[in-house]
């Protein structure tokens, strides 16, 4: 299904769009599955930063526990991400296999 006709004109770039369709799916349902066991209060024992006093348990649901977060723990995630993206699982792999038996 191509209703805009990409497929016809630039063929390496379908393949890689539907590529990257793919892995951000994946990631998105891993995501939606942090959402619903947070939203479900199912959360870890102890710190998620112990210098400032912040359990696992603190931090609300939503949005407001994004802004809960210290800014090197949204550093680490964002360095994480991006590992993921360049390193494990390149969106230049169109076959979609990244090896892990699973996503």
């Amino acid at each position: 299904f191509d209703p805009l006709g990409w497929l016809d004109g630039e063929p390496e770039a379908f393949e890689r769009r539907r590529a990257v369709e793919r892995k951000h799916g994946r990631v998105a349902m891993a995501a939606v599955v942090g959402c619903v066991v947070h939203n479900n209060h199912i959360t870890f024992d102890g710190y998620l930063s112990p210098s400032a006093d912040i359990k696992f348990s603190d931090v609300p649901t939503g949005v407001k526990g994004f802004f809960t977060i210290p800014a090197a723990g949204i550093a680490q995630i964002l360095l994480f991400f991006a590992l993921v993206e360049l390193a494990w699982m390149p969106a230049s792999k169109y076959d979609g296999d990244y090896g892990v038996g699973y996503f």
